[in-house]
């Protein structure tokens, strides 16, 4: 497998996310990042305040915030502008 930049893990994770909240372990499988790994993205992203963290149900979930959803709009906009270059 190939090498992935810690700024494609998060954006991988915001899209993800962006479907709706998701445990952590199942956020993890999808993203395909080790789970002991995992903590660490979410980190970055939680301390930028693009995820938060919801523990109002039995289990926490991991939820995209609307400065989330913008920045993988920008994130999205600006990889499509890239590869359309390239092309």
């Amino acid at each position: 497998m190939k090498h992935r930049d810690t700024t494609v893990i998060c954006w991988e994770i915001l899209r993800a996310l962006a479907g709706g909240p998701q445990l952590p372990t199942r956020l993890s499988r999808v993203v395909n990042v080790p789970y002991d790994r995992f903590g660490d993205y979410v980190q970055v992203l939680t301390s930028g305040g693009l995820v938060k963290v919801d523990s109002s149900e039995e289990h926490e979930r991991y939820a995209i915030t609307p400065q989330g959803m913008e920045a993988l709009h920008h994130l999205d906009t600006g990889l499509k502008m890239l590869f359309s270059a390239t092309r």
